[in-house]
């Protein structure tokens, strides 16, 4: 025979407040371990004391697209991605590199599409040429459809003599009315 088990405790569910204290120190903690990086990254964001300096930021911004907006400009998106490539394009023109080089520098890194107008060569000809052709071949096919309207022959008109075979075929009187089953029996 076993012996009968010994009573144990039963676990009880952490209260609400208890669980509610959990949550609020892990988000506490996560909230601070992500202000160091903000303020780098505000710091980083900060204009510059140079006029000069932040016109040619502006101005080079202008031209490169936003990676997560794509119809928004570097300059004119609010995405943190953008604010991160303003602040690229500050500390590489700070540091002396020129407008060209800076574009290279991006394009080296993210490709033609971080440019506001890629450059015409055989990899972005479809970019370039693709909505205009788009456009065209539309038209032609709308042209070419309404000309084949236009072109249909006329439905021709029924003799008599067929108008008739459909009138009995469809079992209808001279009138146009249809003829019941017993009407057409005694006919």
């Amino acid at each position: 025979m076993t012996a009968p088990a010994s009573p144990t405790r039963v676990a009880r569910a952490p209260s609400a407040a208890a669980l509610g204290v959990v949550i609020a120190i892990a988000l506490l903690a996560a909230t601070h371990a992500q202000q160091p990086a903000a303020t780098a990254n505000a710091a980083a964001n900060a204009p510059s004391a140079d006029p000069a300096l932040e016109a040619r930021v502006k101005a080079l911004s202008a031209e490169l697209r936003c990676l997560v907006c794509q119809n928004q400009t570097v300059a004119d998106s609010d995405a943190p991605v953008a604010a991160d490539l303003r602040a690229q394009v500050r500390t590489q023109l700070a540091a002396g590199k020129s407008e060209d080089e800076v574009k290279q520098y991006m394009t080296d890194r993210f490709g033609d599409f971080v440019l506001y107008r890629p450059p015409l060569k055989a990899g972005t000809l479809l970019l370039w040429f693709g909505p205009p052709l788009a456009l065209i071949v539309a038209g032609l096919m709308l042209l070419r459809r309404l000309r084949r309207a236009n072109d249909a022959p006329a439905v021709a008109a029924l003799s008599d003599a067929e108008r008739a075979r459909a009138r009995a075929l469809l079992g209808e009187d001279d009138d146009g009315d249809r003829a019941t089953h017993d009407e057409r029996s005694r006919a």
